[in-house]
């Protein structure tokens, strides 16, 4: 279970053995899902890279999800909410307290043209969905790793596509454990921006407004998009996609700018710009996500030294980076 303390801090050992005194009681919640301890977050990550979560529940429905909120509430744990692990970056010390995996919720069911799924669900899988109902305006996303909750909390955007424009309504377990079913409102979504980001809530479920289509048509699209990731080298080795968000006011995409500045293949340890595509760092095998968070920070020292332009991360660093 715990084998070890990880900290040396007088608060970081209380925090520790506050833990190890939950661990009899957290086995006694009443849930379908599973709960496992000090579970190493490698797997579960597109990087490949992380530490161990202390105590890493997956749910599976929604009703697991609201008593696994309230035992954190009542007993003062932290909780990570963690989807297809896509756009974060896990610290070598792991995740404290609660991460909940919601990769099990991923029941999906169409209503017309409307497409209802639960948060867990891959985007690939719910693309899949919707080509089997002949629904159009989800293809821009097929090959991007993550959930459809991750893809709604960073308002997804590639190939002249956007969540924003497709999405309907979520329904969310909101500050107070209570439902919440929160509309589309323009003034909320920007680019990589949603109004998920400015709130503690958890994603559930979520609806999408499809336009009728032709399987063959969207078929050839998905397959477009999905050769185009292969071919910038999104598949070639462990990786989060891009890096770092591309700013309009740069006039040229993020990659570019990187390409630029001569940085595809700088290396740290194991962590490498790619060869492919410069704004995707690759993992080689057994690169730290300290060699990762170095390799990215240095690139937007580097960036910023010769062109003068500040990337912003699109990758978030998550757990305990102390």
């Amino acid at each position: 279970m715990f084998h070890k303390l990880r900290f040396t801090t007088c608060a970081d050992i209380a925090y520790d053995r506050h833990v190890i005194k939950l661990s009899e009681k957290i086995k006694k919640i009443n849930i379908d899902g599973t709960i496992a301890f000090n579970r190493e977050m490698k797997s579960f990550t597109t990087f490949k890279t992380g530490g161990p979560a202390d105590i890493f529940i997956s749910a599976a429905s929604v009703e697991d999800v609201i008593k696994i909120k309230q035992f954190a509430f009542e007993n003062d744990l932290p909780v990570f909410i963690l989807g297809g692990g896509a756009n974060i970056l896990v610290s070598d010390k792991g995740i404290r307290g609660i991460t909940l995996y919601t990769g099990d919720l991923n029941m999906v069911h169409g209503d017309g043209t409307d497409l209802i799924c639960e948060s867990g669900i891959e985007v690939s899988a719910l693309c899949e969905s919707a080509l089997s109902r002949s629904l159009s305006g989800l293809e821009f996303i097929y090959g991007m790793p993550g959930t459809a909750g991750g893809a709604l909390w960073m308002n997804a955007r590639c190939y002249g596509g956007e969540i924003s424009r497709i999405f309907k309504w979520a329904d969310v377990l909101n500050e107070n454990n209570e439902m919440e079913r929160i509309g589309f409102s323009p003034a909320d979504w920007n680019y990589k921006i949603s109004p998920f980001q400015k709130r503690k809530i958890l994603i559930l479920k979520a609806c999408f407004t499809l336009k009728p289509g032709h399987k063959d048509e969207i078929r050839r699209e998905m397959d477009k998009n999905y050769r185009d990731r292969e071919q910038k080298g999104h598949f070639k080795a462990p990786c989060a996609g891009s890096v770092f968000k591309n700013n309009r006011d740069f006039g040229k995409p993020s990659g570019q700018i990187i390409d630029e500045a001569g940085l595809r293949g700088l290396r740290i340890g194991s962590a490498v710009v790619s060869d492919f595509h410069a704004n995707i760092i690759v993992n080689e095998g057994g690169a730290s996500a300290t060699d990762i968070l170095e390799l990215i920070n240095t690139v937007r020292a580097k960036v910023k030294e010769s062109s003068g332009f500040d990337l912003e991360p699109e990758v978030i660093p998550v757990g305990d980076w102390r």
